[in-house]
């Protein structure tokens, strides 16, 4: 049996606990990045017969303290294999890592936790009990993403459990792709930023809206994919970007800080106002309803913690849906 947690969360889930009511299976994979569990939710299928059972469940649902141990409890602990692709990195999820590295060394479980931002990080290849070359393995299918890569990472998985299956390697892609590019002519720039996961998810209606208000606005939009504003990889790519098309404005859709070790950002170069842009992870109803509007995880992500970069918060110009 496979099922999807990606039920939308409540606004007020982080001060609840919650339990999901998920029953124990071999692999477990949790993850904020909804583009990763739709994905491995496409995949699993193809390989039903072949494959382990497998729960997905969204780590937005999962940010009050007894949310996490219920279900490190009723799931983690029966798992053989469980995933955690911790985008914002440890700090933002670190209660959660910390139980889900203990109940992995208690019960024998392999436990892979993953960065989402493309840069090695010893805390979380400390915290996991997976061999090195698996993790590494998993990270890059992970960090290329889509529905074949999440295929062939299952596979992967497959065959450490003693399965007879063969994988193929991640199917590379670009750290930054540039999806829309106007003619250069005498219109100011706007670069628009957005995770390389929607592109892959064909998740692009949010972005191709703000583009199209954009250009009604006299503006030349620039739209442009990538893995993550702190992955090194996208930082040559970013430059040349940047004097070529020389951006009036920054409008901004990834979330987390982008902060590196010096306190500045990939963003900075460009020497132009960086307006946030909120995909939110809630639904619109939630939002309309609520005195406060986003949710926590949604202030953190893409308020809080943006604002230690020194964007401007605009609004959220999309929602999830059921």
């Amino acid at each position: 049996m496979h099922v999807l947690a990606t039920q939308l969360a409540g606004l007020d889930e982080a001060d609840q606990a919650v339990d999901l009511g998920h029953s124990p299976a071999e692999v477990v994979v949790l993850s904020f990045s909804d583009s990763d569990l739709s994905a491995l939710a496409a995949a699993w299928p193809l390989d039903a017969d072949l494959l382990p059972g497998l729960r997905l469940a969204s780590l937005k649902r999962l940010r009050h303290p007894l949310s996490i141990d219920l279900y490190v409890d009723n799931v983690v602990s029966r798992a053989k294999v469980v995933i955690l692709r911790c985008l914002g990195g440890l700090d933002y999820w670190r209660y959660g890592v910390e139980r889900l590295a203990d109940a992995a060394r208690d019960h024998g479980v392999l436990f892979a936790a993953l960065p989402g931002d493309g840069r090695p990080d010893p805390r979380l290849s400390s915290a996991s009990t997976l061999p090195r070359e698996s993790l590494a393995l998993l990270d890059r299918y992970f960090g290329a993403g889509g529905p074949d890569n999440m295929r062939q990472a299952l596979r992967h998985v497959a065959s450490l459990l003693g399965r007879p299956m063969s994988w193929a390697p991640p199917a590379e892609v670009a750290p930054l792709t540039v999806t829309t590019a106007p003619p250069q002519d005498d219109r100011p720039t706007a670069l628009v930023i957005f995770y390389r996961a929607n592109l892959v998810a064909a998740d692009m209606a949010p972005i191709d809206a703000l583009v199209t208000a954009l250009a009604a606005q006299g503006l030349a939009p620039v739209a442009v994919a990538v893995s993550s504003l702190k992955d090194p990889a996208v930082e040559a790519p970013f430059t040349d970007l940047v004097e070529r098309y020389r951006p009036a404005i920054i409008l901004n859709t990834t979330a987390f800080s982008a902060l590196r070790e010096d306190d500045t950002t990939i963003l900075d170069q460009a020497g132009v106002p960086v307006l946030q842009v909120v995909l939110s992870g809630s639904d619109e109803a939630s939002w309309r309803d609520s005195p406060r509007g986003l949710s926590p995880s949604d202030m953190a992500m893409n308020v809080v913690l943006p604002e230690l970069d020194g964007r401007l918060l605009t609004r959220a110009i999309s929602f999830k849906q059921e």
